[in-house]
């Protein structure tokens, strides 16, 4: 039962990941989608390749939550990571609640939602 309910926030989680990746590729992408304007493209790559890698492994422990279900705690704590940073670049001025809204309150929803599902 808990591997059932696991699976499914740790899906939406890797589709999540995965579209913020390819919506990281290139600068206008970022532009129409987050509302801010890139300034160092090899940089977004790098995050955009990064977010895609992390998609994957998301995606693998979905699909095998009975062998790496273990692995949920730290996909929460890499979502509280992304939250923490966000709102750091938020309180720092580099980022306008528009940039950081959104992003925000999906990661709040899936932390809650897989610490929830692995109880």
């Amino acid at each position: 039962m808990y591997v059932e309910k696991l699976r499914t926030p740790l899906q939406i989680t890797a589709i999540y990941i995965l579209l913020v990746g390819l919506s990281s590729l290139t600068p206008g992408i970022v532009r129409a989608v987050f509302g801010y304007d890139v300034k160092d493209t090899g940089v977004l790559l790098v995050l955009a390749g990064t977010f895609l890698g992390f998609g994957v492994v998301l995606w693998t422990i979905a699909g095998d939550v009975g062998k790496h279900g273990g692995l949920a705690t730290s996909v929460v704590i890499a979502l509280v990571l992304e939250i923490l940073f966000l709102l750091w670049g938020w309180i720092g001025g580099m980022f306008t609640v528009r940039n950081v809204g959104i992003p925000v309150v999906i990661n709040i929803i899936l932390v809650v939602w897989i610490w929830s599902a692995k109880k």
